[in-house]
């Protein structure tokens, strides 16, 4: 297979026993220019998380990988854009996960639920790597606030299923969820480029 990196291109075997160097590679090559990786495009497909499983499921198939990187900047306004994005989708879910768990949730509604715990808990990865990055100006106590409360809030969650107490879970959501999303939005807004 073919690894393209910075206009230069590297062969490996497609054999399992190539994956360690060739990820070494990629990163070291990443580090020494200073730059985040932002994903891989292997064989056409863009992948944006858990490389390594997605390159060994396929490593008998696979052609050539070329390697996105961006600079710091471009990462954190990606970060941005993409937790933008994922909140004005979520926001209106949230109201009908709520009406449900004041009813009588479903399967589905069980389902989405769950959907919005990953959300949560990938906002809150996004977060920490925003707030222990050391190369940005942003604000990192006001985003290790939000943080924190996130944190907790998906403790209490956490409490109110294993109660099996679905309208305290409404309750969260409603009261502590909805109102900490909607203010990580304002303060996602201000670093969005539109």
């Amino acid at each position: 297979m073919q690894l393209n990196i910075f206009g230069q291109t590297f062969e490996y075997r497609n054999d399992r026993s190539e994956l360690e160097a060739m990820f070494q590679k990629i990163f070291s090559m990443i580090d020494e220019v200073d730059r985040q990786l932002s994903h891989l495009v292997i064989d056409g497909v863009e992948v944006y998380d858990d490389f390594e499983t997605y390159v060994e499921e396929r490593i008998d198939s696979i052609r050539t990988i070329d390697v996105v990187a961006v600079t710091i900047e471009e990462y954190i306004r990606d970060v941005f854009q993409t937790m933008h994005l994922y909140l004005t989708r979520a926001l209106p879910e949230i109201e009908r996960i709520i009406d449900e768990f004041y009813q009588t949730p479903s399967e589905h509604t069980w389902i989405r639920f769950e959907q919005m715990l990953e959300g949560i808990q990938w906002i809150d990865q996004a977060l920490y790597w925003l707030t222990e990055h050391p190369k940005h100006s942003l604000d990192r106590q006001a985003l290790a606030r939000i943080r924190e409360t996130l944190a907790e809030q998906l403790r209490q969650l956490l409490q109110a299923v294993e109660a099996g107490d679905t309208i305290l879970i409404a309750d969260l959501i409603q009261y502590e969820v909805k109102p900490l999303w909607k203010d990580i939005m304002e303060h996602v807004k201000v670093h969005v480029v539109n």
